[in-house]
């Protein structure tokens, strides 16, 4: 199949799973974030790996608001190696967290980061590094294996979307709803 329609693999390999190991294996996990926050440490960043149509930085942000914590966003690409040290300056210090959008258009900076955070002495135990990027094949390994690592995929279909979007929403903004039929729906 490989050979002669290499845009089926995924597709074929997916058909597979499904018929040998069930549904439970074919399924999209709802994305958890606040457990990989719960294994990550001031030392360890959180790597998340997005793909297209999927984002983080609202997920994150989310959970920063409702924690009361304060993250310094940067987004990266040309020019913003600078103000991104600078932020993860003042996060260690301070212990604000710290958000590197889009990292997979600045592999240097993630290579010189990954030798400055092993040189750190003292880093305030409230400070949190989140990094998202695509998948890059020049990604630095020692960043992914120090790192609490996090995939976001787009959902497949209506229902993994659906799914997907009742999973995030919360009481707030069910009760924030103002005709009791949308209520019911939701």
């Amino acid at each position: 199949l490989r050979a002669m329609r290499p845009d089926r693999v995924m597709n074929a390999a997916r058909t597979y799973v499904h018929s040998v190991l069930g549904d439970r294996f074919d399924q999209t996990v709802p994305l958890n974030i606040e457990s990989a926050l719960a294994e990550s440490t001031e030392r360890t960043p959180l790597v998340c790996i997005i793909t297209p149509g999927s984002e983080l930085a609202d997920a994150v942000l989310g959970l920063a608001k409702r924690l009361k914590k304060e993250v310094l966003s940067v987004s990266m690409g040309e020019g913003q190696n600078i103000v991104a040290r600078k932020a993860i300056d003042t996060g260690i210090s301070i212990g604000n967290w710290v958000l590197l959008q889009n990292a997979h258009m600045s592999i240097p900076f993630l290579e010189t980061l990954q030798g400055s955070m092993a040189k750190l002495e003292t880093i305030e135990p409230l400070f949190r590094l989140w990094i998202t990027s695509h998948p890059h094949d020049e990604f630095p390994l020692g960043i992914l294996q120090m790192s609490v690592r996090v995939a976001n995929e787009a959902p497949r279909g209506i229902k993994a979307s659906l799914k997907r979007t009742y999973a995030s929403l919360t009481q707030d903004v069910v009760d924030a709803v103002g005709t009791p039929e949308w209520r019911m729906l939701l």
